[in-house]
């Protein structure tokens, strides 16, 4: 009976699911309109590299430290949201919809 009780304490100890707390998960529509945002700076990157490399990757750096302090979020909390939509379904795949749509409606504001 022991040896039942410590494998099953095991188990249980060793396969803990990751649980997604609302701490560390940004909510959907925020985490879409980071998307759209990032999506832009890197569109914004792939448009100045060319002439100066090294300037470009500090510029996108710079880009993505004010979109995250803008917003009030960590690296990680991006980090561990991407990883909890890229899991739950279609989630990721809605979100990337929303935010090309998004990005559409700019696009045809700045005609």
């Amino acid at each position: 009976m022991h040896r039942f009780l410590f494998i099953l304490f095991l188990v249980f100890s060793c396969t803990q699911p990751e649980k997604a707390t609302d701490n560390n998960i940004i909510n959907r529509e925020q985490f879409t309109k980071l998307i759209v945002d990032i999506h832009l700076i890197e569109a914004k990157f792939e448009t100045i590299k060319f002439k100066n490399e090294l300037n470009a990757k500090a510029i996108l750096q710079n880009d993505y430290d004010s979109i995250f302090s803008l917003n009030g979020i960590t690296f990680e909390n991006f980090e561990n949201s991407l990883k909890y939509y890229s899991l739950k379904d279609d989630n990721l795949e809605l979100i990337y919809t929303n935010a090309l749509e998004e990005i559409k409606k700019k696009k045809s504001q700045l005609k």
